[in-house]
């Protein structure tokens, strides 16, 4: 119980790697094994070992309430000021997080592996043999063993809660020592040291205080480096309020809301919101489904927020079997309910709380579009989400002319990584696509055929009742929202794949890789995939239509990559508007903005100055140009360009 709590507690303090549980078995197995031996030492020199056997079990639970108490606040505190002040990266970092999870549970392992062969000790005098004496404490230990695991994974954790769940624990160890003291020693000092010490260990059980759940929900181990330098880090890591809260078996759910903005989270990483990638969880159903002339029936592995979900619902398919495994997560998105527009509510809609990767293994049905959006690899149990197999699998599941929207994503991630998962994608569907949606997410397309000839269903899919209304709402106006977000097809993607690692079961090093390419420095995995069409190689509907797009179609393209702070990708979808009509006013406005934001007020005003060469009578471009001025300090500056702007039209605001 104690072993499975603590890697649960690990996921949400040091983030839920694989390196993480390494760390925390690790710890366990080696502090149950130096504690044997130390016990093993002292029960043959002990001659009251019931004494010894009940003091140490009093002290273990002490020095585990002790850590219980630090997990709650302390250490997460100090995780979060080492990221930001360390100038470990990488493998660094992680052996640092992996030493600290070790001091902390150290301590407590020493002593459940010690109170074994002193347990062993207090049965010597009995006239049973040997053998049946070992065999019964070691058949006790290993029941209690096994019930405390399911106990915590199934009943503890989920009712009770982690940090009630480790005082059980303590409160066992009490509860035992007691047992120990009143059954098997009978001197009077021995009971009285014993009772003071399981005293102790009960007060400190009552006066431990409650966890900061604000605090561990924060994912302070990745998102503390990002607090702006001068704000209180503590503050800054809990400002928001906690809608919902809940820790379960597999991982503790949140959600926040913070400046009208509502975050799931996952063990204190972000895994959707309603604001900053609405544009990636629409698109990640819209997609495939504009794509294919007539679906009906689709699968959605994981539920997240449920927008995914409640976008897919408005075309006109007849079954949405969304696989989720985690039931915080599926109560967590009634908290989404006026952006997933009550997807799980709908008649059509039928979950299903459960593996994904084993609904279709063990499925017979056949989907028209299965849609994947797992968490990021580095995540323990995700990478599975990204091997070969998996992707077999989703073939095998797929009608005929199916189609597999895939996410994945260019932050957090080294560039051999990226490569291999597009390789092994491309080895399974060899007819793969590659979209960009913003700076940070990727889509991964494919059927058993060639998309090319379905690109033009796009438009026609587009007229569907109640589709342009929902990709409305993230500023996505036409067509041309999508297909300008092709960036690569099957030739692309063998070239960018080529000689890079397939992701299999048996050798799935994601899993591992993962986790040092989230504590090393950032890679522009988005410069590189922005490069994979070569000028003409894309296919040609693509072609035709952003040698056609006009300056408002890019200006709305820039508009719709705002929200999801894609600034440098709207920057210069910005200029591209301007360049084809220099006085249109919302791509000027649009201008100043991603400008400021991307911190190039000087490159986009000497824009600005060229088109007030060119076009002098134009109003908009001096009140663009003292609005990046003012941004820039250059007060006066500005209300000269100002004034000059007046001029040209008085009324002008």
């Amino acid at each position: 119980m104690y072993e499975i709590a603590w890697l649960r507690v690990f996921a949400m303090i040091v983030g839920p790697t694989t390196y993480a549980f390494a760390a925390t078995v690790a710890a366990v197995i080696a502090g149950i094994a130096a504690g044997s031996a130390g016990g093993a030492w002292a029960a043959g020199r002990a001659r009251r070992p019931a004494v010894w056997l009940a003091l140490l079990l009093a002290a273990t639970a002490i020095v585990a309430t002790w850590a219980s108490s630090l997990a709650g606040g302390f250490v997460p505190r100090l995780v979060a000021e080492d990221l930001v002040r360390s100038a470990a990266q990488g493998a660094g970092l992680l052996l640092q997080r992996s030493l600290l999870v070790a001091a902390l549970i150290l301590p407590a392992a020493l002593g459940f592996g010690a109170a074994f062969p002193l347990a062993l000790a207090l049965v010597t005098g009995s006239e049973q043999p040997i053998a049946g004496r070992v065999g019964t404490i070691y058949a006790a230990n290993t029941f209690a063993a096994v019930a405390g695991s399911l106990a915590a994974g199934f009943i503890a954790i989920p009712y009770f809660g982690l940090q009630h769940t480790l005082t059980i624990v303590s409160s066992l160890l009490v509860v035992d020592a007691l047992i120990v003291i009143l059954c098997a020693e009978p001197s009077f000092k021995g009971r009285a040291l014993g009772f003071i010490l399981t005293m102790a260990a009960i007060v400190q059980m009552i006066a431990a205080s409650p966890w900061d759940r604000d605090l561990l929900a924060s994912g302070a181990y990745k998102y503390a480096s990002s607090v702006p330098q001068g704000l209180d880090l503590d503050t800054a890591l809990k400002a928001g309020t906690l809608l919902y809260y809940r820790e379960g078996a597999a991982s503790t759910v949140s959600v926040k809301r913070l400046t009208g903005t509502r975050s799931l989270v996952i063990d204190g990483k972000v895994d959707a919101s309603s604001f900053g990638d609405m544009l990636t969880q629409k698109a990640l159903a819209h997609l495939p489904l504009l794509l294919h002339p007539d679906p009906k029936e689709i699968c959605i592995i994981g539920l997240g927020s449920g927008v995914t979900l409640g976008s897919a619902l408005v075309h006109p398919i007849s079954r949405a079997d969304i696989v989720e495994i985690s039931p915080e997560v599926v109560e967590a998105a009634r908290y989404f309910a006026d952006v997933n527009l009550n997807g799980l509510d709908d008649p059509r809609t039928h979950l299903i709380v459960g593996d994904g990767r084993s609904h279709l293994l063990l499925s017979s049905r056949k989907y028209d579009v299965i849609i994947s959006e797992p968490s990021n690899p580095w995540v323990a149990g995700e990478a599975a989400l990204f091997t070969r197999e998996f992707f077999t699998a989703v073939r095998d599941r797929l009608a005929p002319d199916g189609i597999i929207s895939q996410w994945a994503h260019t932050y957090d991630i080294n560039d051999s990584d990226l490569r291999s998962i597009v390789a092994t994608f491309i080895s399974v569907f060899p007819g793969g696509t590659l979209w960009t949606v913003g700076e940070s997410d990727l889509l991964l397309v494919a059927s058993m055929a060639p998309l090319d000839a379905r690109l033009a269903q796009i438009d026609r899919s587009w007229r569907r009742p109640r589709v342009a209304a929902d990709l409305a709402g993230v500023s996505a106006l036409e067509p041309f929202a999508f297909l300008s977000m092709f960036a690569g097809g099957p030739q692309e993607l063998r070239r960018y794949a080529a000689l890079a690692a397939i992701q299999t079961d048996d050798r799935m090093a994601l899993e591992f890789s993962g986790p040092r390419a989230l504590a090393a420095r950032a890679v522009d995995n988005a410069s590189t995939v922005r490069q994979l069409l070569e000028a003409g190689s894309a296919p040609e509907p693509i072609r035709q239509t952003l040698a056609a797009a006009d300056a408002a179609q890019w200006r709305n393209r820039a508009a719709m990559m705002m929200p999801s702070q894609s600034f440098a990708t709207a920057y210069a979808d910005y200029v591209k508007a301007l360049r084809l009509d220099p006085t249109d006013r919302a791509a000027l406005d649009g201008l100043v903005q991603a400008g400021a934001a991307t911190g190039r007020q000087k490159e986009a005003l000497d824009l600005l100055k060229s088109l007030a060469d060119t076009h002098s009578d134009a109003p908009a471009i001096p009140t663009a140009m003292s609005k990046l001025l003012a941004l820039g300090g250059s007060f006066d500056e500005a209300i000269t360009v100002a004034e000059q702007a007046s001029k040209i039209e008085p009324l002008d605001p």
